[in-house]
């Protein structure tokens, strides 16, 4: 069976007073396993070796969140639920991935990839027919053009002829 400490029991273990304790705890609570209500509040014994290296850290000179990146990397974060059952408070666990939960995820993250696979060949399909009909509207657009450039052509020509023509031919309509 595990056994639980007071706050002062860590203070006097750790050597650091009641007030630093509690601070610490506080300000690192994702790395203590707590049972107990908010009156008489215990925690593991592991508490004391994770106190020992915070106290060591902000010995070195460290700030709050430079101590919070070191322990994430030295000790594993607690996840812990508050459950209730009428008025009886049942105590923190540790809540940890089972083999399901993990199988779960991957089956999830599969469905994720999936549908990411399919997104991206819907904007494929979407990106092909834009560019066809980009094409087919500047073809449109081209064959336009050089129908209007051949009937501007033609006029200029038309009317190049009637301005060779003499006076006498335009007045009277008659042919060279």
């Amino acid at each position: 069976m595990k056994k639980y400490l007071t706050i002062a029991e860590l203070a006097e273990q750790v050597d650091i007073p009641n007030s630093t304790c509690r601070r610490y705890l506080a300000n690192f609570e994702t790395f203590f396993v707590a049972k107990g209500g908010n009156r008489v509040k215990k925690y593991e014994e592991t508490a004391v070796h994770i106190l020992k290296r915070i106290k060591s850290l902000y010995d070195e000179g460290l700030e709050t969140n430079e101590v919070h990146n070191v322990l994430v990397n030295e000790f594993p974060l607690v996840i812990s639920t508050d459950e209730y059952q009428g008025n009886q408070q049942i105590p923190k666990t540790p809540k940890l991935a089972t083999s399901d939960d993990i199988a779960e995820i991957m089956n999830v993250l599969i469905q994720q990839k999936q549908f990411n696979q399919e997104l991206l060949d819907q904007i494929k399909k979407q990106q092909e027919f834009i560019e066809k009909s980009i094409e087919r509207r500047d073809k449109l657009l081209l064959e336009s053009i050089r129908s209007l450039q051949e009937q501007k052509r033609i006029q200029i020509e038309s009317h190049e002829i009637n301005e060779k023509k003499g006076f006498f031919s335009r007045f009277f309509n008659k042919k060279n």
